[in-house]
């Protein structure tokens, strides 16, 4: 099966590899059966709806593929994620 994703954001703009872009929106996580893995997974997407970083590649699928760093907590260090471009809002250039 192919589950592709247009580079496209929450208004239809294009998504490209470097832009800066906001956290619009949360995925659907209830394909994640262990509750354990969900709640770390939803915790580490709470945690970044609504801020900025650099779109630093995209998957096979289309999904956007975004690197930061949670500072402090128990989910503290270097994480990555993968989101529906559709959840992103690009950011105007600086």
């Amino acid at each position: 099966a192919k589950f592709y994703f247009a580079p496209k954001d929450a208004k239809g703009r294009t998504v490209r590899v470097g832009r800066r872009v906001r956290v619009a929106g949360m995925p659907d996580l209830s394909g994640i059966k262990d509750a354990r893995s969900r709640r770390e997974v939803t915790a580490v997407f709470r945690h970044v709806r609504g801020r900025c970083m650099k779109v630093r590649s995209f998957s096979r699928y289309g999904f956007a593929d975004l690197h930061f760093k949670i500072l402090k907590g128990p989910l503290a260090g270097w994480h990555s994620i993968e989101i529906e471009p559709a959840l992103l809002l690009v950011q105007k250039e600086r």
